[in-house]
């Protein structure tokens, strides 16, 4: 009997940290996401204002885009 209990622990253990993983997931995707709704809100506000430069605009874009893709070669190569 002990067997049978030991067993159901270790399966509501496993839930348990499978759980974990998947709320720590969902955390990281709701931080990943609120970080891109700032960008683009300052990216917006840079847009509208006329005394930013296009050259500051570009600089803004290739940034978050090199966060959201470090390996991208193609933006080095365009310039």
């Amino acid at each position: 009997m002990s067997n049978g209990i030991a067993e159901r622990f270790a399966k509501l253990r496993s839930i348990r940290d499978s759980l974990c993983k998947k709320e720590e997931n969902w955390q990281k995707a709701f931080d990943i996401k609120d970080w891109m709704a700032e960008q683009l809100t300052d990216l917006l506000l840079m847009l509208r204002d006329q005394s930013i430069s296009r050259d500051d605009i570009e600089d803004r874009v290739e940034d978050i885009l090199c966060v959201l893709d470090p390996d991208n070669k193609e933006i080095d190569d365009e310039q």
